[in-house]
């Protein structure tokens, strides 16, 4: 099988299954406990939290959950707000932000949509005329899941905490962590989050980053593990490999083999479907990421073609994908005889310039059949 579809999801390092061995069949203590079997768990915990703190450069701590999305509704809904406050998402931002953001407008609270141009990228100035004294919460994603914009966080940061200095600034990075190098310190966000799977860890594990100094709130409760953030039995498995996985992916990171594999295949596909339009801006992408759109086409019918084929590869974001949706498409400004076939080729390290060729070549296949078959 040839996958091309990672920014929904990578295999697991088969050595994490050591790991979990480890900590859930032989080292199986629960953390808060105090015998000293238990104590020894929390010390692995606490250095594996330490580990990605270095790997991300940040100064603060790492609360771990059950996923990027419960990351991001803590990071959300545990924020404080004040009255009259006013709270900034990005309109193309991940289905686990907008849609917090849409309950908390239904709550009564001011929510606003800034604008990105074609390639998902934030429009600043739309940013800046929004950005106001009363924000008190902005999330804006680091790498777009649909296109791999870059939004320059480190920018919007500055911008926010000029006019609004209290304000929150949460960035979802689940597709940057393990595909650029990040400087937590450097973006100088409060709050920032990352999901295991995506950098071939566990699934089920997400971590969110709180600069120091920085409080928010428990959205679960109980027992009062994670400094009383996030109540539940630590996942040591999940944290513990986490750590290991981050590692070992920086460490085989090779983003100009992967830049160029990417624009290799954009340009390919151009020669393929002229009339296609490439959702990805180059000079201003993660380098793992294409998104094109196809005219009068539908993506799915192409992505269960290459998959008889044992090719994979996605539609845009696996969150969302089984749902019917415009709200990408419009904020990228796609007219709607584009909206069905929006098609997604992910790469990471594992990926070869043997299947690139492959893909292309089988895609060629499938959409001269598909568009013979559809205009007959």
């Amino acid at each position: 099988m040839i996958y091309l579809d990672t920014s929904a999801t990578t295999a697991m390092y088969p050595e994490i299954l050591d790991i979990i061995k480890k900590y859930a069949v032989e080292e199986y203590y629960n953390p808060s406990a105090l015998y000293t079997k238990a104590l020894n768990v929390a010390k692995e915990i606490k250095a594996a939290k330490q580990k990605i703190l270095d790997i991300l450069h940040g100064n603060g701590t790492i609360v771990f959950t059950g996923s990027g999305t419960e990351s991001d509704n803590m990071a959300m809904f545990g924020s404080k707000k004040f009255k009259d406050c006013k709270v900034l998402v990005s309109e193309i931002e991940h289905s686990a932000i907008y849609q917090s953001a849409k309950k908390l407008q239904a709550q009564g609270v001011q929510v606003e949509f800034v604008k990105c141009d074609c390639n998902g990228i934030v429009c600043e100035n739309d940013f800046k005329e929004k950005l106001t004294s009363n924000v008190a919460f902005v999330s804006i994603m680091h790498v777009s899941n649909e296109t791999g914009g870059i939004n320059d966080i480190e920018k919007l940061v500055s911008m926010t905490k000029a006019i609004a200095p209290k304000a929150i600034f949460h960035s979802d990075g689940v597709q940057a962590v393990g595909k650029m190098p990040i400087n937590l310190n450097k973006l100088g966000v409060d709050l920032y989050t990352f999901s295991a799977h995506k950098f071939h860890g566990m699934k089920g594990v997400g971590g969110l980053y709180i600069k120091k100094g920085v409080n928010i709130n428990p959205i679960i409760f109980g027992g009062g593990q994670e400094n009383g953030l996030r109540s539940a039995t630590e996942n040591v498995c999940g944290i513990v490999s986490t750590a290991y996985a981050l590692d070992k992916t920086y460490k085989l990171l090779d983003i100009e083999k992967n830049k160029k594999l990417i624009e290799y295949t954009a340009q390919n596909l151009t020669k393929i479907v002229p009339n296609c339009v490439i959702n990805t801006n180059f000079d201003k992408s993660l380098s793992n990421i294409l998104s094109i759109s196809i005219k009068d086409t539908r993506g799915e019918v192409l992505v269960h073609m290459l998959e008889d084929k044992g090719i994979i590869i996605g539609t845009g974001s696996a969150c969302s994908a089984s749902k019917a949706h415009t709200r990408v498409p419009i904020a990228l400004g796609l007219s709607k005889e584009y909206f069905d076939g929006m098609l997604r080729i992910s790469i990471d390290n594992c990926t070869t310039f043997e299947e690139v060729e492959i893909f292309i070549k089988e895609f060629e296949e499938c959409y001269k059949f598909l568009n013979n078959f559809t205009a007959k």
